[in-house]
């Protein structure tokens, strides 16, 4: 990676989102002992609470998929300036495609600015592989089967205000157990075309002033990692990954928000098919498969329009993507990148806490997806 291009993109990709970027729920007086502990009942179920329900979605990547979802929200201390309350997910999902994945992603806040997020998954996950680059052609495609276990783990440290200084860990077993014959995957010529291991530590640093963790109308999220991976931590695979995610959110009137993102993937060395930079899914560009690019450098911009609700539970959205792949910064070229656009449905399942189902149809060049899943894009 030319490391002396970066610094002008960088600069680029935080002044789109530079503007605004340094930015009570009073109960009422009761006389009665008794209706201020009756008070107090009601506002710690509505801090509290666990979701158990059967999960049905589509995505390009898996098609129809069917399992069962439990979320659960709660307060892991009552102090006061824990803000924010910690949840615990847990899914499992088979898909149309006999694709199966077990997830579970605590997400915890401590007293003392202390927050714990993990991510622990298993996947059974036939996929498509197109080659590497930002000019595959349809007609590369190669379906493949991976099987993987991967651990993230991030702690995190209040500094300063919204200021977030900490580590992350990073592990995943892959294995590749069917590949086509004759393709790529299957000559071996592709970085992890034979699975392996990836293990790597790195340092941390956010900015997080968001107004809801399921649905921002108002404040920012912004994210910088530096990630090594080497053999001295047990990994099959020396690189190294610099991310940078910088989001932003306006309140422009009521229910109508815009949100903005800027994401950055930058990795130097040899690292597997699997863990290079993907340009699709569902959380952005959306409408192209994920992984239908692939590179060790990722660059993607996008934005989101929300009038939620517009009417009872149910909103809308509209969406515009740009973005693109490249083996180096240097190679990035404006007329190259890729663009995404759609509209989406909103439906509030949760208003105390802002969680909404989403459905999602998204257009891309020669290319488009629908995506029905819980949550936001970002």
């Amino acid at each position: 990676m030319d490391r002396g291009r970066t610094g002008g993109l960088l600069l680029a990709l935080v002044f789109f989102l530079l503007p605004g970027l340094t930015e009570a729920l009073t109960l009422p007086d009761l006389s009665s002992a008794d209706q201020k502990e009756e008070k107090k009942d009601a506002a710690d179920k509505k801090n509290s609470a666990i979701l158990v329900l059967p999960t049905i979605s589509y995505t390009p990547e898996t098609h129809w998929a069917f399992g069962v979802a439990a979320l659960s929200y709660f307060r892991v201390s009552k102090d006061k300036s824990v803000d924010r309350p910690s949840n615990f997910s847990a899914e499992a999902n088979y898909t149309e495609k006999k694709q199966f994945s077990l997830q579970l992603e605590p997400d915890l806040y401590f007293r003392g600015g202390y927050h714990l997020k993990g991510l622990f998954r298993y996947s059974d996950f036939p996929d498509r592989f197109y080659g590497i680059g930002n000019a595959t052609t349809a007609d590369l495609r190669e379906d493949y089967t991976s099987r993987y276990r991967r651990i993230n783990f991030e702690a995190l440290k209040n500094v300063y205000r919204a200021l977030n200084l900490g580590f992350q860990y990073y592990y995943e077993n892959t294995a590749i157990i069917k590949t086509l014959e004759g393709g790529a995957l299957a000559s071996g010529t592709v970085p992890g075309s034979s699975g392996g291991r990836v293990s790597g530590l790195g340092f941390l640093m956010t900015w997080d002033s968001r107004d809801s963790i399921f649905f921002p109308t108002k404040g920012g999220f912004h994210q910088v990692a530096e990630t090594v991976f080497s053999r001295t931590l047990g990994s099959d695979f020396a690189f190294s990954r610099f991310y940078l995610d910088l989001r932003k959110y306006y309140s422009l009137a009521t229910a109508h928000s815009l949100g903005l993102q800027a994401r950055a993937l930058l990795e130097t060395g040899n690292p597997p098919f699997w863990r290079m930079g993907l340009l699709g899914g569902n959380d952005i560009m959306r409408g192209y498969y994920a992984g239908r690019f692939r590179d060790r450098n990722l660059v993607c911009w996008q934005v989101e329009y929300r009038w939620v609700p517009v009417v009872w539970k149910l909103g809308v959205v509209g969406f515009l993507g740009f973005g693109d792949v490249a083996d180096r910064v240097r190679n990035f070229k404006l007329e190259d990148f890729k663009y995404s656009c759609g509209f989406g449905l909103r439906y509030i399942f949760n208003r105390e806490q802002k969680f909404n189902i989403r459905l999602d149809v998204g257009f891309g060049k020669g290319t488009s997806g629908v995506y029905i899943t819980g949550g936001e894009a970002f």
